[in-house]
């Protein structure tokens, strides 16, 4: 199997997720701090798409704000989609978003601030330039997706500001964009692109890292 992301609720709760095999999701949990994993049952996950995976660019297509509460975005296939779980993996469901779609294209990043709110990036990193059908908000945990714009190219995270009510910073290899409305605009970053980007818990300051071993920064 291919792995392309894996967060952690807690010191003991965490999800990995990787590309399809056969039709089905390959998602694996753990409840003892990564000691042990096992795969969620094909059974329990819809179908997947063919060839529907991830892109490993950033390492957080998957995002949990509690042990029972998981959304995993997707790509590369015919649609980008979204999968959740509200009983820490028990039963999944899984909502299509408006983001465009092919095998370079798709989610690149899931964060969500509440149960509710949240938003996926991403776009065809083939294109990096491209601003088009890169963002999508939710404010209904995932069942439904919208799509926004302003992002001012392929993004491969976003992050929710800790302790802000509604503000986002959107990273990709080109540059980098904030929101403060819960990505309904967006305002560009000065500087240089990163991969991928991580707060610290109190919403001070956030790490970004690139490629040939460049690391940033920023200052909120």
């Amino acid at each position: 199997m291919f792995l392309d992301a894996m967060t952690f609720a807690d010191a003991r709760h965490g999800f990995v997720m990787g590309d399809s095999i056969a039709g089905a999701f390959v998602i694996l949990s753990t409840g003892d701090g990564g000691a042990h994993w096992t795969r969620v049952p094909a059974a329990a996950l819809p179908a997947a798409l063919p060839n529907e995976g991830a892109f490993a660019a950033s390492g957080t297509n998957v995002a949990m704000l509690s042990p029972k509460q998981t959304w995993i975005g997707t790509g590369a296939s015919t649609t980008s989609r979204v999968l959740r779980t509200a009983d820490g993996g028990k039963t999944w469901k899984i909502a299509e978003t408006p983001l465009a779609t092919s095998a370079s294209a798709g989610i690149f990043s899931t964060a969500f601030r509440d149960p509710l709110h949240g938003l996926v990036v991403g776009g065809d990193y083939r294109k990096e330039g491209d601003a088009v059908d890169n963002a999508a908000v939710t404010s209904d945990g995932g069942a439904t997706w919208t799509m926004v714009k302003g992002l001012s190219g392929f993004r491969s995270v976003v992050a929710h500001v800790p302790r802000s009510n509604a503000s986002w910073v959107a990273v990709g290899p080109q540059g980098a964009d904030w929101s403060s409305d819960d990505g309904k605009t967006w305002t560009p970053i000065d500087g240089d692109g990163y991969d991928t980007l991580s707060f610290a818990p109190d919403g001070t300051s956030a790490w970004a890292a690139g490629n040939k071993g460049r690391m940033a920064r920023l200052i909120w």
